[in-house]
């Protein structure tokens, strides 16, 4: 198992505590990560998008939802762990969702927080709460001309019905970080776990797509060399014998076997 600090996983963590403590909306969270990243001299690079209630072990009909979360979460931890070990990531860089636990957010300002995220959107380091303001101002603005029901997408109905009002969104918010001249996109997004199965991780891809982000597929390159075995976690090659038994889309680790690389998907 990999002892690579990443250096993001704690900093999501106490995010979590402070948006529930203080009551913080999407863009409140997004200065709290931003103003963070910037005092421990932070710059994400990849963004690690996986399903979490949607697809993977949501799969197994058997389980309630608490550990649906919970499994998938600890599936992305250990994928993440396999990418660093297969140097694909930065331990440093990397941005993992599956990090930020439960809060008072609905869905759509959970889109509204990680499209931030991923888009890099910057301050001004002297007007910060003005530019916070400004970005929520113009955010609702866009929503407003992009005619984007967010009772349809925070509603129960199916995910085909929702998926028009995600997918605007995330072309609104193309549009609000191209007119930011100074900001900074995460360099790659990574497709994990099942991200076919969410619509926030379609959502998250298109959008990655529309501002020029790199969207990375996660292949098998070769197989290890025997003096390798050592470092190849098997704890994530049993979860993922677990995930192709349920039908999940997740690459193949039979026999504890395998180098991943990371390859640049052309496809929607």
């Amino acid at each position: 198992m990999s002892e690579a600090h990443f250096s993001y996983r704690p900093l999501l963590q106490e995010l979590t505590e402070v948006v529930i403590s203080d009551g913080l909306d999407p863009y409140e969270a997004y200065q709290w990560l931003y103003e963070s990243q910037q005092k421990l001299g932070l710059q994400p690079e990849s963004y690690l998008s996986t399903s979490i209630t949607s697809g993977g072990h949501a799969r197994d009909e058997g389980l309630e939802m608490k550990e649906i979360i919970a499994r998938n979460c600890e599936s992305a931890r250990l994928l993440a762990e396999q990418l660093y070990i297969d140097k694909q990531i930065e331990a440093t860089t990397a941005i993992e969702p599956a990090f930020v636990g439960k809060t008072h957010w609905n869905q759509a300002e959970f889109m509204e927080f990680w499209l931030t995220v991923i888009g890099g959107y910057q301050f001004n380091k002297r007007y910060v709460a003005r530019d916070v303001s400004k970005l929520r101002e113009n955010a609702r603005e866009m929503f407003s001309r992009n005619e984007i029901d967010i009772d349809k997408m925070t509603s129960k109905e199916s995910a085909e019905s929702r998926a028009l009002e995600y997918f605007k969104m995330s072309s609104a918010f193309a549009e609000l970080i191209k007119q930011g001249a100074d900001a900074q996109p995460i360099q790659k997004l990574v497709r994990m776990i099942d991200t076919d199965m969410s619509l926030g991780a379609q959502t998250e891809r298109a959008f990655a797509r529309q501002i020029g982000v790199k969207v990375m597929n996660i292949s098998i390159i070769k197989p290890a060399q025997p003096e390798d075995l050592g470092i190849v976690n098997r704890v994530l090659a049993r979860d993922t014998a677990r995930l192709i038994q349920f039908g999940a889309t997740i690459f193949d680790t039979e026999h504890n076997q395998a180098r991943l690389l990371l390859t640049e998907s052309h496809t929607p």
